[in-house]
């Protein structure tokens, strides 16, 4: 959950070095009450990360699979349709449903081509990007730290004592823009 982009928020950031570190305590505090609203920030995407959120299948794969549906049906009804309106006749085969086969190459294509675009487009929709109100509260998070941002939370906190307890390398207060 973010806070609104507008509003001026004060709060905690707790930096990580390693990976497993973070990892543990994001699932540490992801159900308390007490880090309601914080954010995660991470150089990259890591698989460890989204293990620890628990998070629900992404709403991406919805889009692959239109996508591949629709390209599916794009391709066989684009070769069915070009057999009918210049229909080639091989093999005393007549145009439709009898060279079925021969549309399997097209179908597959369309199906790979609109499945692949669909992705980007749901990776884009869903990931809202770009986005231009991008915070990146601390620099280092964008190289090789990891970091968790507690809205609200002071320096001497139980916020900031746990995220210590629990391997954070500094706790820096942050104001967030």
């Amino acid at each position: 959950m973010t806070t609104p982009m507008s509003t001026k928020t004060s709060g905690i950031m707790g930096v990580f070095s390693y990976l497993d570190k973070f990892c543990e305590a994001i699932e540490n505090v992801r159900d308390r009450s007490d880090f309601h609203g914080h954010e995660s920030f991470s150089p990259t995407s890591y698989h460890e990360i989204e293990h620890a959120y628990q998070f629900e299948p992404s709403p991406v794969r919805k889009f692959t699979l239109v996508g591949a549906l629709t390209g599916l049906v794009t391709g066989f009804s684009l070769a069915l349709g070009l057999d009918y309106a210049w229909p080639i006749v091989v093999g005393g085969k007549p145009a439709g449903l009898f060279s079925l086969p021969a549309y399997v190459v097209i179908g597959f294509e369309m199906t790979i081509l609109f499945g692949a675009l669909a992705t980007i487009a749901g990776i884009l929709i869903m990931g809202r990007l770009p986005n231009p109100k991008l915070r990146i509260l601390d620099p280092r998070t964008t190289d090789d730290k990891f970091a968790i941002y507690v809205p609200g939370a002071t320096v001497d906190g139980p916020q900031a004592k746990l995220l210590r307890e629990l391997g954070a390398d500094e706790i820096n207060a942050t104001q967030a823009p």
